[in-house]
């Protein structure tokens, strides 16, 4: 048996640097866990939300707008009316004042 000495009883029987040690083990184990968690989830969401949006995209009640260019030189204004038609032509008016669509 080993005889105790007043320090061992006061520290606990471990010096510093073992404690800094043990420190860092708990620091690198919580590190470890906290990683394997985000990377769990992160292997079950995305998954997850790349189904909810397919879903969602290949409903019928999306409006599919499409988007295009009438020439890069002319300046114009496209009016649309929230009371016209469904696939009626929006107004185009031009710089000149010239238009087109339904005005």
């Amino acid at each position: 048996m080993r005889d105790f000495e007043a320090d061992d009883e006061l520290g606990g029987g471990r010096s510093a640097p073992d404690s800094i040690t043990d420190l860092r083990t708990g620091l690198f184990r919580a590190t470890l866990l906290f990683g394997s968690i985000a990377l769990a989830l992160a292997l079950i969401v995305t998954p997850a939300a790349k189904r909810g949006a397919d879903y969602v995209a290949s409903t019928a009640r999306i409006d599919t707008m499409t988007t295009g260019s009438i020439g890069s030189s002319n300046r114009y204004t496209v009016r649309r009316s929230v009371l016209q038609r469904s696939g009626a032509q929006p107004c185009v008016i031009f710089s000149d004042g010239g238009s087109t669509g339904a005005c």
